[in-house]
């Protein structure tokens, strides 16, 4: 056999073999495939003096963090309470057409009001695994002489999809998990006012 004729036929065999190892490999580990690593998610971050609300009343003493994947205009309406001020032309909410093709994830805490509310959260990067969402934001917790104490929030848009699970981590910390598939979107759950529906 010549000797460039082995030079290609030697080679090309040792590439076959190695192909029908991987195949055997994976039938042998049942053909899973490791699973793809975090992928990053694109977000907006909100500013809710944009529109004249506040957040409505939680037990904080209980539930110091509340957090929630907001997904239809109801479910902002469940959670933010309009605060018409005269002379004000800040609408109440969001067009109701952002919920085609976004979702709102917001955290919130009571907290001394803050000379600056843009100072309380940042957001570290939100990723995406396995249909599983994870927010990664800092908290920025400050002793004050102030005794008013006001609802300050973090509300940050992402594109719509859907998620097994959705998870809150602050500061490094897990600090809880919202269960989409199962209809959870807040926590505390809320309490929806008569005539209005979460569904």
């Amino acid at each position: 056999m010549p000797m460039l004729i082995r030079r290609i036929i030697i080679p090309a065999a040792l590439g076959m073999m190695l192909t029908v190892m991987l195949f055997s490999f994976s039938a042998f580990t049942g053909g899973k495939e490791a699973p793809p690593e975090e992928r990053p998610v694109a977000y907006k971050i909100m500013h809710v003096r944009d529109y004249q609300v506040f957040l409505k009343n939680w037990d904080e003493t209980k539930d110091p963090v509340l957090y929630a994947m907001i997904s239809n205009p109801t479910q902002y309406n469940d959670l933010f309470h309009p605060a018409p001020i005269m002379g004000s032309r800040r609408p109440f909410s969001p067009d109701e057409s952002l919920y085609s093709r976004d979702d709102i994830l917001v955290v919130g805490r009571v907290v001394p009001y803050p000379e600056n509310i843009d100072k309380v959260f940042d957001v570290d990067r939100i990723t995406e695994r396995n249909q599983e969402l994870s927010l990664y934001y800092r908290f920025h917790e400050k002793t004050s002489d102030v005794k008013w104490q006001g609802k300050i929030c973090l509300a940050i848009r992402i594109p719509k999809r859907s998620y097994k699970k959705v998870h809150f981590f602050e500061n490094g910390t897990k600090v809880g998990e919202l269960n989409p598939e199962a209809g959870q979107w807040s926590h505390p759950a809320r309490i929806p006012e008569p005539g209005n529906s979460s569904d």
